[in-house]
């Protein structure tokens, strides 16, 4: 049943390689510098490459808007981001994927009752303005630099001409790796904890992980996407916002390059961490606005007066239109599919204020004398108890989050052949599988008491009060690990099986 699901990612995939490619080498297809075909096996390659050896990257970060728990639901998120997708890629307008994904996530979460965590939503939104200016400011500094180059060469037209040619390919290739490693999981990240496939040795140097061999079926899926539907989206970015020289695409090429290297590369991250400088974040960026953003930054440098912006409108439409799209169609396809379908698309909690609970909160310093109104008082909705909490500002929103999160019913076991079924045993390092494997059997009713219980061992406990980057770093790591195990451990009760 679960390769049904994967069908959504899959199609997602398709979508995002009918799309994607467009920001890559639309600009070099336009000016014919790139045959089309060429233009396709190139990002195929590179793509699949990126997203292979790369996984996840920053696409990781949309996690924390919120966490689809049930199989269910992930396909029907996946599957209305790839509908609201198609809808406008159909118009030849390249459209963001990540912010598609957003809006479908929302929705999710809105249809669930759980609550949305507007903080990264705010750093993932400004990721996108900011990727989006750093883009055009990078194009009008490179256009003068090349403008430059060519007007100061005494080389030939011709060997000028083999010049930009050679240079497309090569940045080609470069910014479809980046773009691979950054939106991979867009397509698939969503199943990675109910990935169907194990760990495949080849040999005893070699073995593929499930989770890789996830990435392998959704880079694939990218890669007909590319060959399918990309041709035209390419006309869109390369032609209609602004007619782009053979120069000119090359410098919007090495623009979108440059500005996803910043935004996806993990060894340049931990590089300024470590030299002390305040680090770029790895968040899912709009190669979109990226390219966009470029090409926009070369019209302006060039005087701004040949720049359509009545394309330039439409593309600024579907920022808006795509998650707005993706909402929609999530909250009515989940609904279908719970009501119609009967799948679950959510795990079945609830949230209780009892004495565990309100010990655990005194525990963490929370004022506990206003809980009198929820004191031993169940809840449907992380919602619910949130409207409850904060009601008359009896607790601030961050407290008020803390507390639904302690009173969260979430039924756990530890159960290793999970993990190894998976392949996500290689994710934890061996102190870490080590600690697991002294809780094996156990269970819990809490998402705090299995961390709290982890936390006697070093590998998972947390600095308790982190100062620099690197410390910050690795609680967000140890964090997303233990996100990991509360979807593979999830053990419901036997009513609901």
């Amino acid at each position: 049943m679960i390769y049904v699901f994967l069908i959504s990612g899959l199609f997602i995939g398709w979508s995002m390689g009918a799309n994607e490619t467009g920001n890559i080498f639309g600009a070099a297809v336009a000016t014919r510098m790139i045959r089309f075909k060429r233009a396709a096996l190139l990002a195929a390659v590179f793509y699949a490459l990126g997203a292979i050896l790369e996984g996840s990257g920053p696409s990781a970060t949309l996690g924390r808007l919120g966490s689809v728990d049930a199989l269910g639901g992930a396909f029907t998120v996946a599957l209305a981001a790839a509908a609201a997708i198609l809808a406008i890629v159909r118009l030849g307008i390249p459209v963001s994927i990540s912010q598609t994904i957003v809006g479908a996530i929302i929705g999710w979460n809105f249809f669930s009752g759980r609550l949305t965590d507007f903080s990264w939503l705010v750093t993932i939104a400004s990721s996108w303005v900011t990727a989006f200016a750093v883009s055009a400011g990078v194009a009008a500094l490179l256009f003068y630099v090349v403008r430059g180059w060519i007007n100061g060469s005494k080389r030939h037209l011709l060997e000028q001409d083999m010049l930009i040619r050679a240079a497309l390919i090569v940045f080609g290739a470069l910014g479809a790796y980046f773009l691979g490693a950054n939106t991979i999981a867009n397509a698939v990240g969503v199943f990675v904890p109910v990935t169907p496939f194990k760990d495949l040795a080849l040999g005893h140097l070699f073995s593929v992980t499930g989770v890789q061999q996830l990435y392998i079926v959704g880079a694939l899926s990218v890669v007909v996407g590319i060959y399918t539907y990309s041709q035209r989206v390419m006309g869109t970015v390369g032609r209609e916002i602004f007619q782009l020289s053979p120069a000119t695409a090359l410098v919007a090429l090495l623009a979108e390059s440059i500005v996803l290297f910043l935004f996806s590369s993990r060894a340049l991250y931990k590089l300024l961490v470590a030299l002390g400088l305040p680090p770029i974040p790895l968040v899912p960026i709009s190669s979109t606005q990226v390219m966009v953003g470029a090409v926009i930054g070369i019209g302006l440098a060039k005087g701004g007066k040949n720049i359509r912006y009545n394309v330039l409108g439409k593309v600024s439409l579907a920022w808006v239109a795509a998650p707005t799209m993706a909402f929609l169609f999530s909250f009515v396809a989940l609904f279908i599919t719970q009501n119609v379908f009967e799948l679950e698309v959510r795990h079945p909690l609830d949230y209780r204020v009892d004495k565990a609970a309100v010990k655990e909160i005194e525990r963490r310093g929370i004022d506990i004398n206003k809980l009198g109104f929820v004191n031993l008082r169940r809840f449907e909705t992380e919602r619910d108890l949130y409207k409850e909490l904060t009601f008359d500002q009896a607790y601030p929103p961050a407290t008020a989050r803390e507390i639904v999160q302690i009173c969260e019913n979430l039924p756990l076991l530890v159960k290793m052949e999970n993990l190894r079924q998976r392949g996500l045993e290689n994710r934890l390092n061996p102190a870490q599988s080590a600690a697991l494997e002294k809780l094996e059997g156990r269970k819990f009713s809490r998402k705090w008491q299995l961390e709290q219980e982890l936390a006697k061992d070093p590998a998972w406990r947390p600095v308790a009060q982190p100062q620099g980057q690197a410390e910050k770093d690795f609680n967000t790591g140890l964090q997303a690990d233990l996100d990991i195990l509360y979807k593979v451990f999830y053990n419901p009760p036997a009513e609901g099986k």
